[in-house]
């Protein structure tokens, strides 16, 4: 992989709530192997959930393949994954995630975040970052 590094992919304060929607992509990913994937979810108060589905895609962004999930409510709290390209080792079928799932074996060339909230948060703070290999 020519970009190995650490990458911001999301870093946001989070207020009202929000609708699902995808924050900007990281490119420049091709060869990615394996990523750690860290959220930092910094609870302020109020709010109710707050979901950060971290996705890749393999046709430039045109269509998005979820592979971790990452479930927050009212407390502060730090969580880590890790995705290898060459996990999986048979055919499956892609599926949605459910509440913390992670689909493994499944790296294309970008990574990017959906964020979607209930309730109002206040003083709440959410930051993703993958370090690629």
């Amino acid at each position: 992989m020519n970009n190995a590094a650490v990458y911001s992919i999301a870093s946001l304060q989070i207020s009202a709530a929000r609708p699902l929607a995808l924050l900007t992509p990281t490119t420049g990913l091709s060869g990615m192997g394996s990523v750690s994937i860290e959220a930092n979810f910094q609870y302020g108060s109020g709010g109710t959930t707050c979901s950060a589905i971290v996705a890749t895609s393999y046709n430039a962004g045109v269509t998005w393949r979820h592979i971790a999930r990452f479930d927050f409510t009212t407390a502060t709290a730090v969580k880590i994954v890790n995705i290898q390209a060459n996990a999986a080792k048979a055919i499956g079928s892609y599926t949605d995630l459910a509440s913390e799932g992670v689909n493994d074996g499944a790296l294309g060339d970008q990574l990017a975040v959906y964020i979607v909230s209930t309730g109002t948060y206040a003083n709440t703070v959410l930051g993703i970052n993958a370090s690629v290999r």
